[in-house]
């Protein structure tokens, strides 16, 4: 599927699990918070949310990739680092996990009725964890309650373009070995529990005029390297300018991790930004292994390919 190429594309980390102001920029590249020329506070929380500015003939678009955990964390950040809900011409889901949009329902509430929602059509599954510590959830995207906000509902199985700018991939083709669906991760269908396979999830890619595609996930549970395969096939495009999100790799032990920094070297993109879901172990051990290319994902980073 041919997309085309944009301008450029800044993204910025509204909502994520870290805020460190002495993690290293890349100037021109990756630049991090100044606190003394933040309007407010930011907040850190268990959630995501990211805003991508795409420059495109002359044009600006921007995307609200997921609304965070919550709005409390969603719209302090929002106003600290000097955006507005109105400024946003759409948003993508990355997946119905509520840390990605829990932010959402509030987000439509003020923005009015009318803005384009992009989602897969299986986010409406409803989801639950199992953990040691007992079962989370379940948890659900409801339909009504977006389209009672006014909501303009897009949603996919397949790849689709959004706004003739961005791919998103719809459900991941699995290409690697060591990439598979966390165990504790269920959903419900037709009133029965069944092992989660993230048919839901999807990754947003940018192709950006000559550097090569940006690819955005959220949790990313099909796994990194697949979604980035994925992208590849997809857009015809080898070079990659970039792979931003959450990694969800602790939780899945060694063989995951070692797994997916392998593939990542064979991606070799220009940056790697991770943080939410990652996980600390995983976190560490790429950021020994990719030394030149590895940076922690924080609250108000941004970053401009």
């Amino acid at each position: 599927m041919q997309i085309p190429a944009v301008q450029s594309v800044t993204v910025e980390i509204l909502v994520d699990n870290f805020f460190d102001i002495f993690e290293p920029s890349k100037p021109g590249v990756v630049e991090r918070a100044v606190l003394g020329k933040l309007k407010k506070p930011l907040v850190a929380a268990h959630g995501l949310a990211m805003l991508l500015t795409l420059d495109h003939d002359g044009r600006t678009t921007k995307i609200l990739v997921d609304t965070a955990n919550s709005p409390l964390s969603f719209f302090n950040n929002l106003e600290a680092m000097e955006h507005e809900a109105a400024e946003i011409d759409g948003v993508f889901l990355s997946h119905g996990h509520p840390d990605h949009y829990g932010g959402l329902l509030e987000f439509l509430n003020r923005r009015g009725p009318g803005l384009p929602i992009y989602f897969h059509s299986d986010c409406y599954f409803p989801k639950l964890l199992i953990t040691p510590r007992g079962r989370v959830g379940p948890y659900v995207l409801e339909k009504e309650k977006l389209a009672a906000a006014g909501a303009q509902l897009h949603e996919n199985q397949g790849p689709v373009l959004l706004r003739d700018l961005a791919l998103l991939t719809g459900t991941v083709e699995a290409t690697t070995s060591y990439e598979k669906p966390l165990p504790g991760f269920k959903r419900v269908v037709q009133g029965q529990e069944e092992p989660d396979p993230f048919s839901d999830e999807q990754a947003l890619v940018v192709n950006v005029a000559g550097k090569g595609l940006v690819v955005i996930g959220g949790c990313c549970h099909p796994g990194i390297v697949n979604m980035t395969r994925y992208a590849q096939k997809l857009t015809g495009v080898n070079q990659i300018a970039a792979i931003i999100g959450g990694f969800h790799l602790t939780a899945g032990g060694d063989d995951l991790i070692n797994g997916t920094i392998d593939g990542l070297k064979e991606l070799n993109p220009g940056l790697i930004l991770a943080g939410h879901c990652t996980g600390f172990k995983a976190l560490t051990k790429l950021a020994a292994e990719l030394p030149n290319n590895f940076m922690v994902s924080c609250v108000g980073t941004k970053v401009m390919i």
